[in-house]
């Protein structure tokens, strides 16, 4: 079974953008990717209002079978200007700074070819055995970025999504860009913060695009 979550952008304004549209190309359109969790600035740039639910025609071979899915999805701009009001809030939930970080997400983020943002996470969902438990836990996660209302359950909550280890400061933002020397601690959560390449370069590990 596959475990990985996607960031997407697109010009379709629809979860799954790989499911709704044939000229989606993975190379031009998926940001970037990781396992087993949605990275914590991913979530950063959505609210719960932002959670849509959508019924697609998968087909495989000669097999056609519809999927049900559930994600956020945002116009680019409203999604940047989300993660950019989301940052001070995780920063006083985590005690950890996370502007740099953010703006090296921004900068990926622009980067894709479309105008609206979705993150891919049915895998990650089915992971967990209880998807309506998940969809619940994420809807109550991306409501507290609008305003704690307990600050331990939620960044608990958060934790959980992203599977950060609570057990040093989060890495630089320049981690990989400087070679900084770390733990594996260090690199698992500085790709669960942020994510990793797939297919196309980040900005986080190349220097490539405008972090400003």
């Amino acid at each position: 079974m596959s475990n990985r979550s996607y960031l997407c952008v697109s010009t379709y304004e629809s979860i799954y953008p790989a499911f709704a549209t044939s000229d989606y190309d993975p190379k031009r359109n998926t940001v970037a990717a990781d396992v087993n969790c949605v990275p914590l600035l991913w979530l950063a740039m959505f609210r719960a209002a932002d959670l849509r639910t959508e019924t697609f025609e998968v087909t495989e071979g000669r097999h056609t079978e519809k999927v049900v899915a559930t994600a956020p999805v945002a116009p680019v701009g409203r999604a940047l200007t989300q993660l950019d009001a989301a940052v001070p809030v995780l920063e006083r939930l985590f005690g950890e700074p996370l502007a740099d970080h953010a703006a090296l997400l921004r900068a990926g983020v622009r980067a894709g070819e479309g105008d609206h943002v979705t993150i891919e996470l049915e895998e990650i969902a089915v992971l967990e055995g209880d998807e309506e438990s998940y969809y619940e836990t994420l809807r109550l996660a991306l409501a507290s970025l609008d305003g704690p209302a307990d600050a331990t359950a939620d960044r608990d909550r958060l934790a959980e999504l992203a599977q950060l280890r609570p057990v040093r400061p989060f890495p630089a933002a320049r981690l990989l860009l400087d070679d900084m020397a770390a733990t594996d601690d260090d690199y698992w959560n500085f790709c669960r913060l942020i994510g990793a390449s797939y297919l196309r370069p980040v900005p986080w590990e190349t220097g490539d695009g405008d972090a400003a």
